[in-house]
């Protein structure tokens, strides 16, 4: 049974190990925790059987009413279950309810899967980011806007 709940601050220890296994750059704890605490309400986490299988931080931008996505993971054994679509839908509602009007996200050029979740929930494409991660490699910026 999948569960969402908000982030707590004992789940940052959790979170990050999702991050150290999902990203070849990953945020560190330290990191993750002054993402939290700068949004609270904007990250939550989802567990399946009582275990953390992924989370999603979100922030906001200098953009009024715009939210960001900063990083957003399910791990490994749990992908292509539907999970990650589920985990972004139940952020989209969250946003939506705090009354942003667009959403923003980084996501690597080569992520193919993950462009495809993004454009199937409305993300689009807005511009490419040159050498927006630690290795050189490029980023879409993809934004999603209520319509």
């Amino acid at each position: 049974m999948n569960q969402i709940r908000p982030m707590m601050t004992t789940d940052i220890p959790q979170v990050f190990e999702i991050e150290r296994r999902s990203f070849p750059y990953p945020f560190g704890e330290v990191l993750i925790g002054s993402l939290y605490f700068g949004a609270p309400e904007l990250c939550c986490v989802m567990e399946q059987d009582g275990k953390m299988v992924g989370f999603l931080i979100g922030g906001y931008t200098p953009v009024p009413r715009q939210a960001h996505i900063l990083s957003f993971a399910i791990l490994d054994e749990y992908r292509g279950k539907g999970l990650g679509k589920e985990l972004l839908n139940h952020f989209l509602n969250r946003v939506d309810i705090l009354d942003f009007s667009s959403v923003k996200l980084e996501v690597n050029i080569d992520n193919q899967r993950a462009i495809e979740l993004y454009e199937s929930l409305g993300f689009r494409i807005e511009s490419r980011i040159r050498k927006y991660y630690q290795d050189n490699s490029d980023a879409y910026l993809m934004i999603k806007r209520e319509e």
